[in-house]
């Protein structure tokens, strides 16, 4: 990615624990961040929207994205308690080929962190613990890029890599920062010549260490789905 900056990188935290390192780790790797605290599920959603419209993603090599909040099954909550929350499928279609053509062909990077409540939510089986991630490519449809547009599939280019953690680690007179997002700032940081791919791999060990001598209500569990369809390497500007 050659692109000054490589691209926007949004950062929508509504727990506010975690918005210095992330916004330092990322404005060292070329971004250009912007960053927002505390917002309602409407002001996400209207966030979201206005950042997938950006023109300046036409002259950018990427996007990445962070989001930090309470959130359910297959949702975030941001600072409404009693909403039902934005789908994270919602999320990554608004980025999608189709309704962001801008940003096609470009990798797509998502770390979501969210803190749910344990019942059922954390042993979800489509969430494996830390030992592996889980990989899917896009289908048959995604090509290699080429001079149209259109021979591009809508989801090809993503990387989505998800954290659950019991919301219990939220209160208390202080809570800690995301361990989840701490490795992955630290492993940005040091570790230049390996691809996003097997920096992710190293942050899940890191993480699955982590989970094997605490609580299981201390325990983070990540979920990794991608569609890129070349290495990705980020390292300091």
């Amino acid at each position: 990615m050659q692109s000054k900056p490589l691209g926007i990188c949004l950062i929508i935290d509504c727990i506010g624990n975690d918005t210095d390192i992330l916004r330092d780790t990322f404005t060292s790797l070329g971004y250009e961040v912007k960053h927002f605290l505390y917002l309602t599920v409407k002001d996400i959603t209207n966030i979201l929207r206005q950042v997938a419209q950006m023109p300046q993603h036409q002259d950018s090599d990427s996007f990445a994205c962070i989001l930090v909040s309470r959130g359910g099954s297959q949702s975030v909550f941001g600072v409404d308690q009693t909403h039902s929350g934005v789908p994270l499928d919602h999320i990554r279609r608004m980025f999608m080929a189709d309704t962001c053509p801008s940003l096609s062909g470009k990798p797509k990077l998502f770390f979501i962190q969210s803190y749910v409540k344990s019942e059922g939510q954390l042993e979800d089986s489509s969430f494996l613990e830390v030992d592996g991630p889980s990989v899917k490519s896009a289908d048959s449809k995604a090509r290699q890029p080429g001079p149209y547009q259109d021979l591009i599939h809508r989801e090809a280019d993503f990387f989505w890599s998800l954290c659950k953690a019991d919301v219990s680690l939220l209160e208390g007179p202080s809570s800690s920062p995301s361990l989840y997002l701490k490795c992955l700032s630290q492993k940005l940081w040091k570790e230049r010549k390996h691809s996003l791919l097997e920096l992710h791999t190293e942050l899940n060990r890191l993480v699955y260490d982590w989970n094997s001598k605490v609580s299981a209500k201390e325990r983070y569990y990540v979920w990794l789905q991608h569609t890129l369809r070349k290495n990705l390497f980020l390292s300091h500007k």
